[in-house]
């Protein structure tokens, strides 16, 4: 059921920007004091409302003109106060409230909405992001999708506490382990392997934040196959799950590592591969319908072995490709394999 009071608001915005102008003026000259007067509140009030009503065009240079009007006070070189972050802030998920809104079908608009709030680095601006990264809340593809995009950018302002990031990552991983679109969950986990590198804390907490995105990302891929296998069906979710794995061998390899985490990490990791090779053998026949499915479950399959092969030891049989028996329809190598590494792990 339609939300009467967004609908309102929609409508009341709409019929805005065909009687207000673009902002003719800029609060760049103030937003780096640390107290602010009325009238500059009221500017960034003013400021906001004009570029946000701009930004209801389907025309593409103009919805790129209000988003950089609207992203102008952030740049680094004004020097935003935490004062006027937090007024702007505000204002701008007041303002971005009917944008985002279920019932507003320009979805350029409310992307760049998102790609906008991403900037702020602020606990309010986050948890906006993260309630449209989520499927559970968001029923469009192209915004969960920027969300998760816009989340990955927001942990990297260096700005949130440690607190809110892994609140934020534990949501993220949740959502990813129930994305539907595996495009989607491709950049929720890319979000979480991110975060790794996140500025602005200190040298222990960071090493807290590693330990979680590790834990995170391979909970999230494990409940996705588990997903994947209780429907039955194959799925194109796979290939967010060769992609997470590309990720974590990646993350797995950096020199910098820690050895106990990595140690943990791939101890915690060697039982979800075994198992993403199992499902893989479980849904053969009904992976060949579909060409993107041969190429979803081969490249997962392919990955998997490889992570295998270089974290527990080396395959005896090496010299058998087994995503390339697979594809031609020889199951047993993959079943061998699978027999072979749950023989390699129960042995240690």
């Amino acid at each position: 059921m339609f939300n009467i009071k967004k609908i309102l608001l929609l409508a009341l915005l709409m019929v805005a920007t065909t009687a207000v102008a673009q902002p003719s003026f800029q609060i760049t000259s103030f937003i780096s004091h640390r107290d602010l007067t009325d009238r500059q509140k009221a500017d960034i009030q003013r400021y906001t409302q004009g570029w946000t009503e701009a930004m209801f065009t389907y025309e593409a240079e103009k919805l790129a003109q209000a988003r950089r009007g609207l992203s102008e006070p952030l740049d680094k070189r004004w020097a935003m106060s935490n004062t006027a972050r937090m007024h702007y802030c505000e204002s701008l998920l007041t303002c971005f409230e009917p944008i985002l809104a279920k019932e507003n079908d320009n979805v350029l608009a409310s992307v760049n909405a998102l790609q906008i709030l991403s900037l702020l680095g602020t606990e309010r601006s986050v948890t906006t992001i993260m309630r449209h990264a989520s499927s559970t809340f968001e029923d469009r593809a192209a915004l969960r999708q920027w969300a998760s995009v816009g989340l990955q950018n927001s942990f990297q302002t260096g700005r949130l506490p440690l607190t809110r990031i892994i609140s934020a990552a534990t949501l993220l991983a949740d959502a990813a382990s129930r994305e539907p679109v595996w495009h989607v969950a491709s950049r929720q986990l890319q979000a979480l392997g991110s975060l790794g590198t996140t500025p602005g804390l200190r040298r222990s907490e960071l090493g807290e934040l590693q330990k979680l995105a590790f834990e995170l990302q391979v909970q999230a891929i494990l409940n996705a196959v588990e997903d994947i296998s209780a429907n039955k069906v194959a799925s194109l979710r796979m290939r967010a799950v060769r992609s997470g794995l590309s990720s974590l061998r990646l993350q797995l390899v950096e020199p910098g590592l820690d050895s106990t985490l990595k140690k943990n990490t791939i101890n915690s990791l060697v039982p979800v591969l075994i198992r993403i090779l199992e499902i893989a053998l479980e849904q053969s026949s009904g992976v060949k319908k579909s060409d993107g499915l041969v190429l979803a479950y081969g490249g997962a399959i392919e990955t998997a072995n490889t992570m295998l092969q270089r974290f527990v030891g080396d395959q005896e049989s090496t010299k058998i490709n087994i995503r390339e028996s697979w594809e031609s329809g020889d199951t047993q190598p993959l079943s061998d394999a699978i027999a072979f590494w749950q023989g390699q792990v129960s042995s240690k």
